[in-house]
């Protein structure tokens, strides 16, 4: 087999067994399918949001305020479709939403992607905070407090007989979507001079590229992405308030991509499989819910800084070891 083409059947072949999950579920377990469907969207939406900010990671943009594009993705979506009724199509809703993610995100990367690691992130955190007073405060065209309600499903969903068999293939097309995506950018130009910047921006300034521009690319081309998972989000919960989009939703996925790994594209993929199954059972902890994140800050920075892909090879490496001690010992 080319072993060009080996990642991108392993793709199509995972894929594919996800794409036969429902049928297999509905005959197995059929009063278990909504309940598996809805951690399946949740999963395959954050597999979206985790590659996005891997993306942008690559460029050494840690962004704590992503949830606050997804929210934009949502809003736009939810006011254009379902507020005042200015679009009839939902898949431009989704389309509009993105945009509204990526002009913003253009305006605010503009100013910021020259500073470093945690200035960054103090700035696009307090970017994705400010957006819940401005949601609450204004009745029009947010909502207000209530939000917004009644938000349709894309066009062709009433195919299937439940909406949300409808909304995990949904979820499950836009996952790999991102997934392809991020995976072209990495192995092409671009994704070098962006792993490059990542490592120091510097010295790729003294090679005569434009960082900025670069930089700017990445973080629009992520906020863009991440749009479209907002849209999607709000339609398949059919009402969005300014709760729905909290702090935890720029800091999941940043755990993603911690708990899983950030060296590799699969960590973000790893992470959103773990934490979006484990928040399950934390929804109901509320801010307790803070403590076993910090545990889990903890035990990752520590002990496991590669994430859960480098595990392997951690074991690997401390079994090797405590066999040549042995040997010497023996010796």
């Amino acid at each position: 087999m080319n072993s060009r083409l080996a990642p991108y059947l392993t793709a199509l072949a995972v894929m594919a067994a996800l794409a036969l999950v429902p049928p297999l579920i509905k005959f197995i377990a059929p009063d278990k399918w909504e309940l598996t469907a809805h951690i399946g969207i949740k999963i395959l939406l954050n597999v979206g949001f985790g590659l996005c900010l891997w993306m942008m990671l690559q460029a050494g943009e840690l962004s704590l305020g992503q949830g606050g594009f997804i929210t934009i993705g949502a809003y736009t979506t939810g006011i254009l479709v379902a507020k005042y009724n200015l679009i009839s199509v939902v898949w431009l809703g989704y389309l509009a939403g993105a945009l509204a993610a990526a002009v913003i995100a253009l305006m605010l990367g503009y100013l910021i992607v020259h500073l470093k690691r945690i200035f960054f992130l103090l700035v696009t955190w307090s970017f994705a905070e400010m957006l819940h007073p401005v949601l609450t405060s204004f009745e029009h065209p947010f909502g207000g407090a209530m939000g917004i309600i009644d938000i349709p499903a894309p066009e062709g969903l009433t195919l299937f007989s439940e909406s949300w068999t409808g909304y995990y293939y949904l979820a499950l097309i836009y996952g790999f979507a991102v997934l392809w995506i991020v995976w072209r950018i990495a192995g092409s130009k671009v994704g070098l001079i962006t792993k490059s910047i990542g490592q120091n921006d510097t010295l790729v300034t003294f090679c005569g590229l434009y960082v900025r521009k670069y930089k700017v690319m990445i973080f629009v081309l992520g906020c863009f992405i991440t749009g479209i998972g907002g849209g999607i989000l709000a339609s398949y919960l059919t009402a969005i308030s300014p709760e729905t989009f909290t702090f935890f939703t720029s800091l999941d996925i940043i755990m993603f991509n911690l708990i899983g790994g950030m060296g590799t594209m699969a960590g973000p993929i790893v992470g959103a499989v773990i934490l979006s199954g484990l928040n399950e059972y934390l929804f109901a902890a509320g801010y307790w819910r803070m403590v076993v994140y910090g545990l889990i800050i903890i035990f990752f920075i520590t002990l496991l800084p590669g994430g859960m892909v480098s595990l392997p090879a951690a074991l690997r490496k401390r079994f090797t070891r405590k066999t040549k001690k042995q040997e010497v010992g023996l010796g």
